[in-house]
């Protein structure tokens, strides 16, 4: 598979400290397994990378994946809380089922918080969307890294 990543793209992953090789890693491993949710043509996927979960957004057009975007977060999901409502549109491709909007508990250097989540209630997964990763959580994160400091 060829990996094709915008101008812009590249900019954003380098402001958020990722390397095109762990977004492709993450590709990789959600086209080989099948561990990805899907709504149309996109494509969002998950992969633990050290001690980060590195999130993929791409389409696949033909042999390329089409990077969209890509984010990270340190935090660790500990379960996940149901909510009734779709999340439109969005299929767990590695069982077909329905994912839902959810909240998830997450830990991160003892502290314990929930967020909302897309959420796969069988599967017992969970994906935290860009606008929260790359915002709420990260500046969790720096809260919680500078009161341990």
């Amino acid at each position: 598979m060829e990996y094709v990543f915008s101008d812009a793209v590249k900019e954003v992953l380098g402001k958020r400290g990722l390397k095109e090789d762990d977004i492709k890693a993450v590709i990789d491993y959600a086209e080989g397994s099948n561990d990805k949710i899907t709504n149309g043509a996109s494509n969002l996927a998950k992969k633990e990378i050290g001690d980060l979960t590195v999130y993929a957004v791409y389409a696949v057009d033909g042999g390329n994946a089409v990077v969209e975007s890509g984010y990270a977060h340190k935090m660790k999901v500990l379960d996940i809380v149901l909510d009734s409502e779709d999340a439109e549109g969005w299929t767990y491709a590695k069982n077909g089922a329905q994912v839902r909007k959810g909240h998830a508990n997450l830990t991160y250097m003892g502290a314990t918080r929930s967020g909302p989540a897309l959420v796969e209630p069988t599967s017992g997964e969970a994906w935290f969307e860009e606008y929260l990763a790359a915002s709420a959580l990260a500046a969790a994160e720096g809260l919680f890294e500078a009161k341990r400091a």
